[in-house]
């Protein structure tokens, strides 16, 4: 089963920080180069229809576009996402990648490197259009003495600022991945809180999640078996993520320890060998898809990969109660997830202050594992 990486950790809106005259961390260089691949996808896309109509593409990707566009149609009409023009047209990359994201964290702690922009405040990672500017920038972050993680992007939001198209990588996903990433950037879309992107990616995750299964069902009917395997795969992630829960927790209480920085760098591979086995003894046997996991076995030594992960899942189950407790009605919930993000404060607090109003008050955390795939229900 493929290995694709999840949409979510994504460029932010990319020219608002040039027209914010962005200086900032990251540098004008980093901002002009961001701007420039940016303006060349505006640059060359087509329309969809136009796309299939040329019957250029293979029936399983002309077949994978057609299910965008009614996963979009979907998240229009019944969940009730803002998507503007976005995903109306398409951009070839002509088999090259689109993009790469970066992000770093201390390695005595876990403790992001973030970056901070105009308009959408403090970032936990950046992204790259030139792959040599991505490694020379990971290069002295690591030189610096941080974790670093990069890897490939096939989607991302700019918040509306532009029409995002269809990157042509997307079609390397399946199913169910499509239909959960197109909801997932159409929520960012639509519901973004400047500076906390745990909060962005994880309200993302849920209405992608679950607006995906309510897609399929629509889609293609229960009886397809697509809403079971999706249900059977979000179980499998739920059980990962708390297995992910627990190594994080594992690691806050080892980099507590009153030793030195280069005592807890030294010393951390204890605490990842020991999830490792862990996965492998007790969580693995229990999951659904354990193939579309394997890699937990090898698990990297190294914070960023950690951190990359729980930014994506915090909360999960607070956003899920204020859904049901909406009568599972996407508008109500949606205005309630947008003043959590409009409130002074913590969000997730606002939550669930307002699930406490309703009477519903068992909350949780769990930490994100990056998408992978299924091919068949």
């Amino acid at each position: 089963m493929p290995v694709i990486s999840r949409a979510a950790l994504r460029p932010v809106a990319l020219l608002a920080w040039v027209a914010a005259g962005l200086v900032g961390c990251a540098g004008v260089p980093y901002v002009l180069h961001l701007a420039e691949g940016q303006l060349r996808i505006q640059g060359h896309v087509e329309t969809i229809d136009e796309v299939l109509a040329s019957g250029r593409l293979s029936a399983d990707d002309a077949d994978k576009l057609r299910l965008i566009v009614k996963a979009r149609q979907f998240a229009v009409d019944r969940i009730g996402l803002t998507a503007g023009r976005s995903y109306t047209t398409f951009y070839d990359t002509a088999g090259d990648p689109l993009a790469w994201n970066l992000s770093a964290a201390r390695r005595d702690k876990l403790v992001a490197r973030t970056w901070q922009f105009p308009v959408v405040g403090e970032v936990p990672y950046l992204s790259f259009f030139d792959e040599d500017y991505l490694h020379r920038y990971e290069q002295q972050l690591i030189d610096e003495g941080y974790d670093t993680l990069t890897y490939e992007l096939d989607a991302y939001s700019t918040l509306g600022l532009f029409d995002d198209p269809v990157r042509s990588t997307m079609l390397r996903r399946g199913t169910l991945s499509l239909s959960e990433t197109i909801i997932h950037e159409l929520l960012h879309n639509t519901i973004y809180r400047a500076g906390e992107a745990d909060f962005n990616e994880s309200l993302a995750t849920f209405v992608g999640r679950q607006g995906a299964i309510e897609f399929l069902r629509a889609e293609f009917g229960e009886d397809s078996g697509w809403p079971r395997a999706a249900v059977n795969y979000y179980a499998d992630t739920d059980a990962v993520n708390a297995f992910l829960l627990e190594l994080y927790a594992d690691l806050a209480v080892f980099y507590a320890r009153a030793i030195s920085a280069d005592e807890k760098i030294a010393g951390r591979e204890v605490v990842f060998q020991a999830a490792r086995d862990r996965f492998v003894a007790e969580v693995r046997p229990t999951l659904n898809y354990p193939e579309v996991f394997d890699y937990l076995a090898e698990l990297p030594t190294n914070n960023a990969w950690v951190l990359g992960h729980y930014r994506y899942n915090l909360n999960l189950d607070v956003f899920a109660e204020v859904y049901v407790a909406t009568g599972r009605a996407w508008p109500t919930a949606l205005a309630v997830y947008r003043a959590a993000a409009a409130a002074s404060g913590d969000p997730f607090e606002h939550l669930q202050r307002w699930l406490a109003k309703k009477g519903s008050g068992v909350f949780f955390a769990s930490p994100v594992i990056c998408s992978r795939d299924i091919d068949t229900p």
